[in-house]
C-alpha cells in the first residue's frame, strides 16, 4: 500500500477477484450490514416509564458492482447456479481491491459467502454513444477490510 500524508484516497476503478467473478468495476456500493432495532416501553414499579432498545434480526449486506458490459458472462453464469437452486456451490469468498490510477491497490476488502442477488442489464439509449453498463449485486455473508 503507498504511503500518503493522510491523503484523501480516490476510486478510479476496482478489481474483483472472486473464482467465480473476475474483473475491473467502475464503482462498488456497499450497503452497512446492519441490525433491525427492536425497542421496547417500560413502566418501572413507580410509574417512570422509559424505552429500552435491543438488536433484532441482522440485516445481512449487500454489495452492487458496476461495470461496462463485456463479452464475460461469469455474472450470469453465477446467477444461474442460484436460479438452479445450486446455493452451496453459489457462495463465494473473494476480494475486492480499490486501485490508484497506476492500478497499485490502496484498499482491500475481504468478501465472505457472498451469491448474486440481482442481475441488471444495460438500458441503452437508441443513437446513445455511452458505455453500457451493467449492475451486479451481491448479498454476503460479512466483508473486512484488510490493508
Amino acid at each position: 500500500m503507498s504511503k500518503r500524508a493522510n491523503e484523501p484516497i480516490t476510486s478510479p476503478r476496482y478489481i474483483v477477484d472472486f473464482p467465480k467473478l473476475q474483473g475491473v468495476f467502475s464503482e462498488v456500493s456497499v450497503a452497512s450490514a446492519e441490525f433491525e432495532v427492536i425497542n421496547y416501553k417500560f413502566a418501572d414499579g413507580k410509574g417512570n416509564t422509559g424505552n429500552y432498545a435491543q438488536p433484532g434480526n441482522f440485516k445481512p449486506p449487500e454489495m452492487t458492482l458496476k461495470r461496462g458490459v463485456t463479452e464475460d458472462f461469469s455474472a450470469w453464469d453465477w446467477a444461474k447456479e442460484v436460479q438452479d437452486g445450486n446455493m452451496t456451490s453459489a457462495r463465494s469468498n473473494g476480494t475486492i481491491h480499490l486501485c490508484d490510477y497506476d492500478g497499485t491497490p490502496l484498499l482491500s476488502y475481504e468478501v465472505i459467502g457472498a451469491w448474486p442477488k440481482k442481475l441488471t442489464m444495460p438500458g441503452p439509449k437508441a443513437g446513445g454513444n455511452e458505455v453500457l453498463v451493467e449492475e451486479i449485486t451481491l448479498v454476503m455473508e460479512s466483508f473486512n477490510r484488510q490493508q
